[in-house]
């Protein structure tokens, strides 16, 4: 696994995942109206999520990881979670 731990969002509308740098602030994404926060590490096929948001006051969902892992690997790497 790699050493680069990451923040994202989940986005209430179209579901999507934005993974970005722990530099920025979750609630820089606070208008696109997520819906779950944590932090996120990205290994090889799968993406890692855990945690939750402070400055949004969101915890992270269960399945962000499948979510988080069919949008950057694709359905393969999701369904090889399973």
């Amino acid at each position: 696994m790699d050493d680069t731990k990451l923040k994202y969002v989940r986005l209430k509308e179209y579901n999507e995942i934005i993974i970005f740098p722990m530099i920025l602030r979750h609630s820089t994404f606070k208008h696109l109206n997520p819906i779950s926060a944590g932090f996120c590490y990205i290994d090889q096929d799968k993406v890692s999520c855990f945690g939750k948001s402070v400055s949004l006051k969101i915890d992270g969902m269960e399945d962000d990881t499948q979510q988080a892992t069919k949008q950057v690997f694709g359905v393969d790497a999701m369904l090889a979670l399973s």
